[in-house]
């Protein structure tokens, strides 16, 4: 079967960092594979598989190209699927080529890996993508929360629930990262410095325990529009001399295995792929339960979830592990039977199932 896979870019992120295990396992299985990317001023984050096609074009966005900017890079959408010659086309979070396989006639599955409440459009988007999506064969989510979601106000969508896999850790020992400084346990959080990932409570959970555990450290991964911002936070909350701002690390196999513990402050998520990576390599998690780590996380068995807010607690938890090293190591082993629970091979079955039976209706 001849599969085109389309993303916005490969320039970092866990969609993306997915996008790159679904096609090249798809690929694996026998299938023909293009991986079409939309945006050439993004450098790849990611490397794309061998067995994978690349294509790249590069497209203005809607709001760039204007009202009747659209039709011309709606036409160079659709040519670009064109030459692929999909039999069946999967998109992730690009809405806008559900217009092309809708008028070439190709059956077309759309991923959203965002909690689809929490989703930001202007109305003549929203209104637009209702409708597109109704052409869709099926659109697949991360959470039966978004499923119940979109059969009470989406009725015309057929959602699927596929939860993101989670791949054995590397049983190769690395060596310590430099920006990791020796002789630290460190809690580690991994995400965009952007307001939905929570950062800011995560520095005001961390303002409650860091006196009282000098030999530990904070390590927040990542870049984004709110890191001046935070920065700044932290030396409000006088934090700064426990917190390390570090920048996007493509293999956090390495911090991970020198790490103590992960923590997740978010606002909303989807199916947070560094979470699945820091528990695979047995990392116990202090998380606020949203979409996604509320499935991963077993609370109380292989981490602890926080009702949303409630930094306070958040703070109890964290301290709780930091404190006992017994309960960080009974957590973080029940922790890596995470890469069981949700296994690439189930998450390769549903993708090419959906695509069987697309082909075939």
């Amino acid at each position: 079967m001849r599969i085109t896979c389309v993303i916005g870019t490969l320039g970092g992120g866990g969609a993306e960092r997915v996008m790159t295990y679904l096609a090249g396992g798809l690929a694996a299985r026998g299938h023909q594979v293009t991986l079409l990317t939309l945006d050439n001023s993004v450098p790849d984050f990611y490397s794309v598989p061998a067995n994978v096609q690349r294509m790249r074009i590069s497209l203005p966005t809607f709001r760039k190209a204007g009202f009747w900017g659209g039709f011309p890079r709606l036409w160079k959408l659709t040519q670009a699927v064109r030459v692929t010659r999909p039999d069946v086309l999967i998109s992730f979070m690009t809405i806008s080529v559900v217009a092309s396989c809708w008028l070439l006639r190709i059956p077309m599955i759309y991923a959203d890996h965002l909690d689809i409440r929490y989703l930001a459009y202007c109305r003549k988007w929203k209104i637009l993508r209702n409708w597109l999506l109704r052409t869709a064969y099926k659109v697949v989510v991360l959470s039966r929360r978004d499923e119940k979601f979109i059969k009470m106000y989406h009725k015309k969508w057929s959602p699927a629930v596929i939860y993101n896999p989670a791949l054995p850790a590397s049983t190769e020992s690395f060596p310590c990262p430099t920006f990791l400084r020796p002789n630290k346990q460190y809690v580690v959080a991994v995400g965009r410095l952007v307001k939905q990932k929570g950062f800011d409570r995560l520095l005001e959970a961390w303002r409650r325990v860091c006196d009282d555990f000098p030999a530990w450290r904070l390590a927040i991964i990542g870049a984004g529009p709110e890191e001046t911002e935070l920065k700044g936070l932290a030396e409000t909350l006088d934090v700064q001399h426990s917190v390390d701002f570090i920048p996007p690390v493509k293999t956090l196999g390495p911090v991970y295995q020198h790490a103590q513990i992960y923590c997740m402050s978010s606002r909303a998520e989807g199916f947070p792929m560094v979470l699945l990576e820091a528990m695979a390599a047995g990392l116990p998690a202090v998380s606020f339960d949203c979409t996604g780590p509320d499935v991963i996380i077993r609370d109380g068995v292989d981490g602890f979830l926080v009702k949303q807010n409630y930094t306070d607690r958040f703070a109890k938890k964290l301290e709780e592990l930091m404190r006992h090293e017994p309960l960080r190591k009974k957590l973080g082993e029940q922790a890596k039977t995470v890469v069981e629970r949700f296994s690439l091979q189930n998450y390769l079955d549903a993708y090419e199932n959906l695509c069987k039976e697309a082909y075939h209706d």
